[in-house]
């Protein structure tokens, strides 16, 4: 059978977090900063690293951001799955912090106050905030709603109760791209 053409060829990337850093177990805000991981976090990497190696393909090549947190982990995958080929992309760094990187909320709140006081503020209420994508994108991604683009004048909504905390809710769309959609699948005129 001839080989495919190279721009036919599928090329497939898996892309994990990394395991967890002394700054997760300690619940303070990474972004670019550069902590250890945690005896938790390289014990992750090595149950990652042998469930890669009996459930996935073979790997060509480890790229890790330059962050210690991610470069360890890859390393230690790296070695579990028998991949001696590894590269460093800073591309792939965590986004910065700025100035509440290494704080915890509790912290947050001390020098910002009222910053992350809206649920206390408005509790019970419904609140519109007005923000960026970048905000949207990470609480998304943060709260468990995974990797999440938006459009302008998208948005998601999001959800706090006292006994659950926070929660990612359902997504919503621009009307103008929603009735777009409609149209072209027909379900509209």
């Amino acid at each position: 059978m001839p080989a495919e053409p190279v721009n036919q060829l599928r090329t497939r990337i898996l892309v994990l977090r990394h395991g967890q850093s002394e700054w997760n177990a300690a619940g303070r805000w990474q972004g670019q900063a550069d902590p250890p991981l945690t005896t938790l976090g390289l014990e992750q990497a090595r149950l990652a690293g042998g469930l890669i190696a009996t459930e996935c393909p073979t790997f060509d090549v480890v790229v890790t951001s330059d962050l210690e947190r991610a470069r360890v982990t890859g390393q230690t995958i790296a070695s579990v799955i028998g991949c001696s080929a590894h590269r460093l992309d800073p591309r792939w760094r965590e986004n910065d912090a700025g100035e509440w990187q290494g704080l915890t909320q509790a912290e947050i709140r001390t020098q910002w106050p009222g910053y992350l006081e809206i649920v206390a503020q408005n509790a019970g209420g419904c609140v519109l905030v007005i923000s960026h994508g970048g905000v949207l994108r990470l609480m998304h991604e943060h709260l468990g709603g995974g990797e999440q683009r938006f459009p302008n004048l998208a948005g998601s909504w999001f959800e706090h109760t006292p006994t659950d905390g926070w929660k990612c809710g359902s997504l919503l769309f621009p009307l103008q791209l929603i009735a777009d959609e409609l149209r072209n699948t027909g379900a509209v005129e």
